[in-house]
């Protein structure tokens, strides 16, 4: 079984990527402080680290015997903060995060680097470079990395209405860039045109809820 090991130093968002790594069947370390974390990245305790770069204390340079040692990682950043200098890595073996992300976002990031696919590789399907592969209803669906997004910020929280704000927020964290506020309205379209009839609902003047009897099967 896979090892994650998660350092963040608000216990509550360790808890909350904690429970939804073990549902992807992964073993799950965590350390609140840089103590523990300094210790744990030194002794290279896990297969794939989720290093929170806001925590008090933490120097780059262990996180950079990490990377020297190849060990895949997914950094936590604040929105707004800029990335660190000195934390070069392959970027096959490294993902970016920013507040708030989805507990399902991180899921997947961490499969990718767990996983990743051989150079060179065509996925299934015909899908090329930034789709993405779920499978719902016993079918594969390829979705644009934009799709994908959305629907991984939907099912972090299925049942909960999610406003736009929220949603950009979400494709701001992945692109990098935010779009435009009634580019959600035609992303939401598209995906509707793709996914089972009723998985996404509209609250009016709210925003937008994932049907909690429909959820996206693990990434393929």
């Amino acid at each position: 079984m896979p090892s994650v090991l998660v350092a963040d130093h608000e216990p509550e968002v360790a808890v909350l990527a904690r429970r939804y790594l073990e549902r992807a069947s992964l073993r799950v370390l965590v350390t609140t402080s840089p103590a523990d974390t300094v210790r744990a990245l030194a002794g290279l305790a896990a297969d794939l680290f989720v290093i929170d770069l806001t925590m008090p204390g933490l120097e780059v340079r262990a996180i950079r015997q990490v990377l020297a040692a190849g060990v895949p990682v997914i950094f936590l950043l604040d929105r707004g903060d800029p990335r660190p200098h000195g934390l070069n890595s392959p970027p096959a073996a490294r993902r970016w995060l920013t507040r708030p992300f989805s507990p399902r976002a991180l899921v997947v990031a961490v499969a990718e680097l767990l996983n990743p696919r051989p150079t060179g590789h065509q996925p299934p399907g015909g899908q090329g470079p930034g789709r993405r592969p779920i499978v719902t209803s016993g079918r594969d669906i390829s979705l644009t990395r934009t799709e994908f997004a959305l629907v991984a910020a939907l099912a972090g929280q299925p049942g909960r209405v999610l406003s736009r704000q929220r949603l950009l927020a979400a494709l701001e964290s992945e692109r990098g860039k935010r779009p435009s506020a009634r580019a959600i309205d035609v992303y939401i379209a598209q995906l509707r045109a793709k996914l089972p009839a009723g998985a996404i609902r509209t609250i009016h003047g709210v925003g937008y809820v994932l049907d909690l009897e429909w959820g996206p099967g693990q990434p393929s």
